[in-house]
């Protein structure tokens, strides 16, 4: 039986950036891949962006309120009025909506959208925005870190049942908002991509021109990634006499400040900086890699970066903070620091780089993740979900 579903979110699925839109286009996929009829809405991703566009990729359309951007009260009285007139043309058209974000849905619900709902929760945005001002921090933000909560409350405790990927984010949405009972995990996982295999790593090294130790990392550079900390260990490292190429995949706020902090520190001869990359160029820097290394300051609510790492054999470092805890340790051969600190996390990684994974035991990585943590697993739960609410 198939459904009609409004698909839900605060990112376009146009294009993947990061984590969140990796996890929506996932989902858009499973859900007509299972022959739903799906609609994608979402708000403007910038100001001048087209209000509706087709997504070929899965056939779908995709809404998008119009929205300033405004991160404010403004913002969200946007998306109110926006969401107030959408639904009063369309709310006929779905039986069930699945939400991966909290701000479009709570415009839905204002507009007054009651359909059964599966409420996807990767992280809280109250605590997100903390963390981008906890060095500016004035009355003005923590009203508006109140505002958040308030809303997030609102739109968790109104859903019909809520999908998080780890016990971590469980717990936080009970300790936040008294919600568990309508609460299920279901982890994320590994892909398998098509054209490359650990067999090639050598020549995609050579490719590369990678002819030392490679410790790479995945991340938007916002505070709570950590990438200062890993700059902070290429100087510990340079500081051992150590012969090591680092690289940070990504690009975010904090791009400038980190290349400052390297210079600071005397490593930009050591610390790549590649900016946004092809999907295609990652894969092949993430097979070419001889450590990844996931350097979480707080509210990793999973980490889709550490199985994206381990299903191409390559081993993961990552500090003990929220769901690394849980998802690092289960996968053969990655570690975790003792501690935070750049010197614990300098430390282990020094043992990991004298201590290489051979062949073999990078096949035995890959398929230890692809093994417990895959998509057909992760699939089933949740269109079984969809189907139960519909």
């Amino acid at each position: 039986m198939s459904f009609r579903v409004l698909m839900v979110a605060d990112v376009s699925a146009e294009s993947v950036h990061g984590g969140a839109e990796r996890m929506l286009s996932h989902h858009i996929r499973a859900l007509v891949d299972a022959g739903h009829e799906v609609t994608m809405l979402t708000r403007q991703p910038t100001p001048d962006a087209e209000i509706a566009i087709e997504l070929p990729q899965f056939g779908i359309q995709e809404f998008r309120f119009p929205f300033s951007g405004d991160k404010g009260y403004a913002g969200l009285k946007e998306l109110k009025s926006a969401a107030k007139q959408w639904w009063k043309h369309h709310q006929d058209e779905f039986d069930v909506v699945v939400s991966e974000q909290p701000f479009v849905m709570w415009a839905l619900l204002e507009a007054g959208c009651k359909l059964p709902r599966l409420q996807v929760c990767h992280s809280l945005a109250c605590e997100e925005y903390e963390t981008r001002h906890a060095l500016d921090m004035t009355w003005k933000h923590k009203l508006v870190i109140s505002a958040m909560r308030k809303l997030e409350s609102q739109v968790y405790r109104s859903a019909q049942q809520i999908m998080v990927l780890s016990q971590y984010t469980q717990d936080k949405l009970e300790r936040f908002f008294a919600v568990r009972n309508h609460t299920s995990i279901n982890p994320g996982a590994a892909e398998s991509y098509q054209g490359l295999t650990l067999a090639a790593r050598e020549a995609v090294r050579q490719d590369l021109h990678w002819d030392k130790p490679v410790v790479s990392t995945l991340r938007n550079l916002v505070p709570r990634t950590g990438v200062d900390l890993m700059i902070q260990v290429a100087a510990m490292v340079k500081h051992q006499g150590k012969n090591v190429h680092f690289v940070v995949m990504g690009d975010g706020a904090l791009r400038d400040s980190l290349q400052k902090l390297a210079e600071a520190l005397d490593v930009l001869d050591m610390v790549e900086f590649t900016g946004f990359l092809a999907e295609e160029d990652v894969q092949k820097r993430l097979l070419a890699s001889d450590v990844f290394m996931v350097p979480t300051r707080g509210l990793e609510g999973f980490g889709l970066v550490t199985l994206e790492a381990n299903a191409w054999g390559t081993p993961v470092l990552a500090t003990p903070i929220s769901a690394n805890k849980e998802l690092v340790p289960s996968i053969m051969h990655n570690q975790l620091s003792a501690n935070a600190s750049p010197l614990a996390m300098a430390e282990k990684l020094m043992w990991m780089l004298d201590n290489p994974l051979s062949d073999g035991q990078r096949q035995r990585t890959a398929d230890d993740a692809m093994r417990q943590y895959n998509w057909a697993k992760h699939d089933a739960n949740f269109l079984e979900q969809v189907k139960t609410l519909a």
